[in-house]
């Protein structure tokens, strides 16, 4: 046995590699050492795999309650779709085929209204901007000194890592403007005063490169929660669900698993995979590096809610409107869906509420937060009233396996935590979308797990 003090009747056959979580980042790093001829195992806390991906597959279209969007620069996950016979289909024409409404203090204000509008608070120059993100990343990208992406990791973009307020006092945003263009339906952090502007630079930068490569939105046919479902068919028995990690113990000679059920797994590397926030919860014993362990403990992860409704009959043919709309409720900005394949038509609509809103709709519970939503709805738009039904809900922040969804970076902390999240620690090498260099979302959990798996290669 490598451990001491151990039960053999309690102990698993050695491996390689273990591997905890079977996210996307999981099992890119899994399969990759699988190629190589690496014994490796999969443990996963949840009874399914994908992490933060999750097709909504009892909803017509499967509409996506995690990670929504391949995009062009996805080579890493457009790679591994080709190699697994996955067919992708581009969604991009129809996500942008309804231009929301304005919904502002109780009342839907028209379009051609908006720039002259007492409820308008943009700065002068930018009155005729539509309000909250959109106009906010024009700014971003106005003043963006990152030439690539992969700038904001480099030293001299250290002077760059200010508050968003900050940046936006600095260039004349009042009070109000930043309430109402930043922090309602906000992007990233929960205030303008906890989200770093570096991580809107490396945004907006990458958001280039991807319209650069290629400009869709690619969707798994089926569903993204195919990707990992078929990369874990390769995998087979390796992968073992329905077993949160509690205790992580390393020496010289190895690292032992040990799971909430009793059950002890042997490797002599290990690739922690899991989102930031879960990662919390496992003991290492020795205890993780002191630097390592304050970027574990606070960084935090963005809030995210997403309610799907379902829609009876097409009210907004009655009153004129898109079904889309930008509020400053607890809705938050609701889309319409069109997931049908071949058609064109509105399957559903999707309120994304983000931030602090999502505490207030998470402490109410499910069934008064989704009322609460058609509500406010219903309430901007009376032809909607009796129309709606709440079809799904997720919370990402209640989600005990994920507690959030990416990492969000606060002023000062990408310097001082990304290079110890991508450092191993003895035998314990560490994925997930935090520990990326150069991307978001899909494609950043896929680079980091990648990186792992080529680090424990070159040790085995």
């Amino acid at each position: 046995m490598a451990m001491s003090g151990m039960s053999r009747a309690h102990a698993a056959t050695n491996v390689d590699v273990i591997v905890i979580g079977a996210g996307i980042s999981g099992l890119h790093a899994a399969s990759l050492l699988n190629e190589q001829g690496a014994k490796v195992r999969v443990i996963e806390a949840q009874s399914r795999v994908g992490g933060r991906l999750l097709s909504l597959r009892n909803l017509e279209g499967a509409p996506e309650a995690g990670g929504d969007s391949i995009l062009g620069g996805y080579g890493r996950v457009r790679d591994t779709c080709a190699k697994l016979g996955l067919t992708l289909n581009d969604f991009e024409r129809r996500r942008g085929a309804d231009k929301p409404e304005i919904a502002i203090d109780g009342q839907v204000i028209p379009r051609s209204m908006w720039k002259d509008h007492p409820l308008n608070f943009l700065p002068s120059d930018r009155k005729q901007e539509f309000p909250g993100r959109r106009s906010f990343e024009k700014v971003v990208d106005q003043f963006n000194p990152l030439v690539s992406a992969s700038d904001w990791i480099e030293p001299n973009s250290r002077k760059f890592d200010e508050s968003v307020y900050s940046f936006l006092k600095r260039h004349g945003w009042s009070e109000a403007s930043i309430a109402q263009n930043y922090e309602t339906n906000i992007g990233r952090g929960s205030s303008a005063h906890d989200c770093s502007i570096l991580t809107w630079y490396f945004r907006r930068a990458w958001d280039k490169i991807q319209t650069d490569i290629e400009s869709v939105a690619l969707k798994v046919e089926g569903g993204n929660q195919t990707l990992p479902e078929t990369m874990a068919k390769r995998l087979g028995d390796a992968i073992l669900l329905s077993n949160p990690v509690v205790n992580v113990v390393a020496n010289e000679r190895g690292v032992e698993v040990r799971c909430v059920n009793g059950s002890v797994h042997q490797s002599r590397f290990l690739i922690c995979a899991t989102p930031i926030s879960p990662l919390r919860s496992i003991k290492f014993d020795p205890g993780l590096p002191p630097p390592l362990a304050k970027a574990v403990a606070l960084l935090p992860s963005m809030m995210i809610t997403k309610i799907f409704l379902n829609v009876k009959k097409p009210f907004w043919q009655e009153d004129g409107l898109s079904p889309a709309m930008w509020t400053d409720t607890v809705a938050g900005e609701i889309g319409a869906l069109r997931q049908a394949e071949g058609s064109d038509r509105v399957t559903g609509l999707l309120a994304r509420v983000r931030g602090f809103p999502t505490q207030r709709l998470d402490a109410m519970g499910e069934r008064a937060a989704g009322a609460l939503v058609i509500a406010e709805y219903e309430k901007l738009r009376p032809a909607a009233k009796g129309m709606l039904e709440v079809a799904a809900y997720k919370s990402w922040t209640k989600d005990p396996y994920a507690r959030g969804t990416w990492a969000e970076w606060e002023p000062g902390q990408i310097h001082e935590f990304l290079p110890e999240l991508i450092k191993p620690t003895g035998r314990i090498h560490f994925a997930g979308e935090h520990a990326s260099l150069a991307n978001r979302g899909m494609e950043a959990a896929m680079e980091a797990g990648e990186r792992a798996a080529l680090e424990v290669l070159g040790r085995l």
